[in-house]
């Protein structure tokens, strides 16, 4: 049973929080906007303040003028109900070819020759605490 004196709790977390949460995953999404908006699963690494990614040449992300877009990255326990999501507001332009050199490997099969960038010019995050049950136990194990 749910401890009262321990409910679920939802934080929103300040920038520097969310761009270190940022750099423990390696798979975001990526939101292209458009009359049909597109959600892209890509690999990724971020590399001051850049969210850098490899795609296919002729893909639509590839083919995107640099334009907003929106990234998203989250990490869900679902034995605790706890988990944070980390929303980026920034520009899709391809790398700059003089930028230092970032490891990413891609999950992807195929030729991803095409190196792509997202600023990252607005960030917000939420982390979610799930309950606590009367046992001094998180939701599904413990604490």
């Amino acid at each position: 049973m749910t401890d009262p004196d321990h409910p679920a709790e939802l934080f929103q977390l300040d920038r520097n929080t969310c761009l270190t949460l940022l750099t423990t995953q390696c798979v975001g999404r990526l939101v292209l906007p458009g009359d049909e908006p597109t959600i892209v699963v890509v690999n990724y690494a971020v590399d001051d303040d850049l969210i850098t990614f490899r795609t296919e040449a002729g893909s639509r992300a590839a083919r995107a003028e640099p334009r907003p877009v929106l990234f998203e990255v989250d990490m869900v326990d679902t034995r605790t109900h706890s988990g944070w999501s980390v929303i980026v507001h920034g520009q899709l332009t391809p790398r700059r070819p003089d930028a230092p050199p970032v490891e990413l490997d891609t999950w992807a099969p195929g030729d991803r020759d095409q190196w792509m960038s997202v600023t990252v010019d607005a960030i917000a995050g939420r982390l979610l605490r799930g309950p606590v049950t009367d046992r001094g136990h998180a939701v599904g194990g413990y604490v």
